[in-house]
């Protein structure tokens, strides 16, 4: 238990973006990529580490971990916030829209495609077919006027030409955290919500947590863990009928 609750303090995206914190961690599976919360500036594909800071995605060659090189630095745009590794792809959430970008064989990312929204703040994950990105204006100082809060879907099962196929009011997205069929959004003060895919592009909540403060999440085989601004937890969600409290710390001032 206490090893899980150390992968959460190092991998998970901790109020990054607009919201007011220092940077994060993705952790690494067995395949070499990165796990990490959908507020994460970093991720790890295969030897090379990937980060975000607000204009630039930069590239780390780590094959020799005591002697990591620098080999690349992109200027993607404004904003950029987060960033989620997709196979071969970097999903990268902006303030202005979701960018992709291929890893080339030299490790190198190259612009694939984007899908462009109203200024705001902006988490992503994804499986092959879709992306689902949150937009938060709400207590996101950089939200353009007219800014919403809501979860959108995107179809990107043509990599080149993401299609926005629905979108969904929310109160207060922050990040959120996919597993198969089960989609977790966190809504800050409002809650977490769970939701089923069976339909993609027209989720189900089936749950709502209205007692958690939640800001961003990893589900890993049936434990979420979840940070808010003060404490960490984990639910066991493999009954997510009856999902529950495993552990609880206090974490911050």
């Amino acid at each position: 238990m206490m090893k899980k609750i150390l992968i959460a303090l190092i991998g998970l995206g901790i109020l990054a973006g607009c919201a007011e914190s220092s940077d994060s961690a993705s952790l690494v599976a067995p395949s070499g990529t990165g796990i990490g919360g959908s507020l994460a500036r970093f991720t790890i594909l295969g030897d090379f580490l990937y980060t975000v800071d607000n204009t630039r995605l930069v590239t780390i060659d780590i094959s020799e971990p005591e002697a990591p090189e620098p080999v690349d630095e992109t200027v993607v745009t404004q904003g950029v916030e987060t960033i989620f590794p997709l196979k071969d792809h970097l999903l990268l959430g902006t303030q202005r829209g979701l960018f992709i970008y291929r890893v080339q064989s030299n490790g190198v990312p190259a612009y694939v495609s984007s899908y462009e929204h109203i200024v705001s703040c902006d988490p992503v994950v994804a499986n092959e077919n879709y992306a689902y990105v949150t937009l938060r204006a709400a207590g996101c100082r950089e939200a353009a006027a007219g800014a919403a809060n809501t979860l959108d879907i995107v179809n990107i099962q043509n990599i080149e030409d993401p299609q926005l196929v629905n979108s969904f009011a929310m109160e207060s997205p922050y990040g959120l955290g996919l597993d198969g069929q089960t989609l977790f959004v966190c809504e800050g003060i409002n809650g977490l919500r769970v939701f089923d895919l069976s339909s993609p592009e027209a989720p189900q909540e089936i749950k709502y947590l209205s007692d958690i403060n939640a800001v961003d999440v990893i589900p890993l085989q049936g434990t979420l863990l979840v940070v808010g601004p003060d404490r960490l937890l984990q639910l066991d969600y493999t009954d997510l009928d009856n999902i529950t409290v495993l552990s609880e710390i206090t974490i911050g001032a």
